[in-house]
């Protein structure tokens, strides 16, 4: 489930910035506060973070799990308008945890997205519920969301233990898995990371990953607990399956605009593509030279080989007949 999210015109520089970028730059902000707590200091707390993260023009902000307390309020409640307000200050998404009651009665643990104007864009209800939290677990699903840089899936805690969210994620087109957690989750998100080529915001520990599963080094902590950090959305993985040629091409005609990050992908059979010039897509450069990314790659094969599969087919890359078999050439004579 997809939701299309418009706040102003689309821009590929963060908010306030007037050079051209190089690549498809996104900054983000893990505030990594905690969770629970009494309502008025931790609104105090996550207000200063959130300053300071809109200051430095931070793209997306991402507050921990029920980071306020565990009283719950509806979508529109104190929590969402008080950080909508500061949303709306800095031109700032923010994806603000709150303990959600429901008009029906029911209780969530929901992740409420923000937009740059402070008005709700979107929520996720976390899926895999915690034995001792006592809430309704949501049969909403995973959604995505478009925003002006992205989009983007949100997930919470437990659900880290679940691969099939993280999968749902991916079959959506999410860019950018944020989660906020009461704890750190640790190596498993790494390898959701990896396996997805999505990029993920930790709101656990506080760790921005990328889409090779790397935990980013150059992150700045300008409070404790706060970390920010620059994704880059045009950097496309490629296999090496049948491109080889396709990939020497691209990097013949862009060179000096796009490079290959040699020591990365070696051992996975991969060509990692990102843009070193300005007004220069490595992604688009892809599309140019017919280049699947992995990610689409990996769909069209899982796709192609189930329905081969279920008709009995043989799986190569020649013509076959109705029955799987291949089709003879005009130089082959049938025995």
């Amino acid at each position: 489930m997809t939701f299309l999210v418009l706040c102003g015109a689309l821009s590929l520089a963060p908010a306030g910035a007037h050079a051209e970028p190089i690549g498809r730059p996104v900054k983000v902000s893990a505030i990594a506060i905690g969770f629970g707590g009494e309502w008025e200091a931790k609104m105090k707390l996550a207000s200063e973070h959130l300053e300071v993260a809109g200051s430095r023009q931070v793209d997306i902000a991402c507050l921990p799990e029920e980071f306020a307390g565990l009283e719950a309020e509806p979508l529109t409640g104190r929590t969402t308008k008080a950080i909508g307000a500061l949303a709306k200050k800095h031109r700032m998404w923010v994806v603000c945890p709150i303990r959600e009651q429901a008009p029906d009665g029911k209780q969530f643990n929901t992740a409420v997205l923000l937009d740059r104007e402070g008005e709700i864009a979107g929520y996720y209800r976390k899926v895999f519920v915690f034995w001792d939290e006592d809430l309704h677990a949501s049969d909403e699903g995973v959604k995505t969301f478009d925003t002006d840089f992205g989009r983007i899936a949100l997930l919470t805690c437990f659900d880290a233990n679940f691969d099939e969210v993280w999968q749902s994620a991916e079959r959506q087109g999410a860019e950018i898995v944020l989660w906020p957690s009461a704890y750190a989750g640790g190596i498993p998100l790494n390898g959701y990371a990896m396996i997805h080529n999505y990029a993920i915001v930790a709101v656990g520990r506080g760790n921005i990953i990328d889409v090779m599963g790397r935990d980013l080094e150059e992150v700045e902590s300008p409070l404790p607990q706060q970390f920010i950090a620059t994704i880059d959305l045009d950097t496309t993985i490629v296999h090496s399956d049948f491109n080889g040629e396709k990939v020497s091409a691209l990097l013949k005609k862009h060179q000096g605009e796009i490079e290959e990050i040699a020591e990365l992908g070696k051992f996975e059979g991969w060509h990692v593509l990102k843009a070193t010039a300005p007004g220069v897509s490595a992604r688009a450069a892809c599309r140019e030279f017919e280049l699947e990314t992995l990610r689409e790659y990996r769909q069209r094969s899982r796709r192609e080989i189930n329905e081969r599969r279920v008709e009995g087919k043989r799986i190569n890359l020649k013509p076959q007949t109705p029955d799987g078999s291949p089709v003879a050439s005009e130089q082959q004579t049938p025995n």
